[in-house]
């Protein structure tokens, strides 16, 4: 009896009223209402969950144009049209198509390598590299700039000679060398490889600044 009277006593509140959890269900039927209307209120102010940047005017897809090349490098154009490709790829939320709604340009003005440390001998230890570019996107049809960024800069540094390299760093893990190969190479073909690698790190660097910019555009 007294079992059964608990059990009673765990199925209601005062009056008889249901309850769920120990919590009377009048209080829980308001709380599910303020999830229900949060929901459409959401909904209806237009907000969504998206994988990457929208553009205006409907445009869901975009191809490349060729890359203009300001630079003394030959092919870096290729480059970094091949990086934002990759990038929208990876990213989503526009599509990459062959005659896409929306064209990608680019125009890269300057590339520049400079010194950032020697030693006592006044060795080069360190370059930076630095890229400054443009880039729009055009409607195809109708020509009209739909955004564009102006005078882009991102550089990135690396080692002319392996005394000062830490291969315990991620950047040099992101690369292909190994800590054994060090011994095998010439300082001239260390700071070959370097240079190679840092230009790819430059590029995938440029491609999310990209992207970067385009979503907090839209």
């Amino acid at each position: 009896m007294k079992l059964r009277a608990l059990e009673r006593r765990r199925g209601t509140q005062r009056g008889g009223e249901r309850s769920l959890w120990g919590v009377p269900i009048s209080a829980v039927l308001p709380l599910a209402e303020i999830l229900l209307l949060s929901v459409l209120v959401f909904a209806g102010c237009g907000y969504q969950f998206s994988v990457g940047p929208t553009l205006p005017q409907g445009i869901k897809s975009v191809s490349f144009a060729e890359f203009q090349n300001e630079t003394l490098e030959a092919g870096v154009e290729k480059e970094l049209q091949w990086a934002l490709e990759r990038e929208f790829r990876s990213r989503g939320g526009i599509a990459v198509a062959d005659r896409g709604e929306g064209i990608v340009s680019a125009t890269l003005h300057r590339l520049d390598f400079r010194p950032l440390s020697f030693d006592r001998r006044d060795q080069v230890l360190e370059y930076e590299v630095a890229l400054l570019f443009d880039v729009a996107i055009t409607h195809r049809d109708t020509g009209q700039v739909l955004w564009q960024a102006n005078n882009i800069r991102v550089a990135e540094d690396y080692s002319a000679v392996p005394q000062v390299i830490v291969t315990t760093s991620p950047k040099f893990f992101q690369g292909t060398l190994n800590p054994e190969d060090l011994a095998g190479l010439t300082d001239i073909q260390f700071s070959q490889t370097q240079r190679r690698l840092a230009l790819e790190r430059l590029f995938v660097e440029a491609a999310r600044e990209v992207y970067f910019r385009l979503g907090e555009h839209f």
